[in-house]
């Protein structure tokens, strides 16, 4: 028997590039109208936090800061620990794509 991924786990697949770095896919299952749903993409910089080697523990809370929406396409993330110390971590996560001119466009 064969089981079909569910569209939201599809839509978070981030494939490791090295320690920290991610590559995914914007997914047309969670885009509205200028851009893919901004849970959709919060959920992806968590994912990349879950999937980071030197994680510890489960993420408690999350804020993002939106400072662009996604085009259609591959994308980016790279995610570093910035403060780590017995009991907590402290994140920072952003998305890139390559813009229309071949410039890096930071989207979060």
């Amino acid at each position: 028997m064969t089981t079909t991924p569910h569209p939201f786990d599809q839509a978070l697949v981030l494939e490791s590039t090295a320690p920290g770095h991610f590559r995914g896919h914007t997914n047309p299952a969670y885009w509205n109208m200028v851009g893919p749903f901004g849970g959709i993409t919060a959920a992806t910089v968590l994912r990349a936090i879950l999937l980071h080697p030197d994680r510890l523990g489960d993420p408690l809370s999350l804020t993002v800061n939106y400072a662009g929406a996604l085009s259609t396409g591959p994308f980016t993330v790279q995610a570093m620990p910035v403060r780590t110390n017995r009991s907590t971590q402290h994140w920072n996560v952003s998305i890139l794509q390559t813009g229309v001119q071949g410039e890096q466009v930071v989207t979060t």
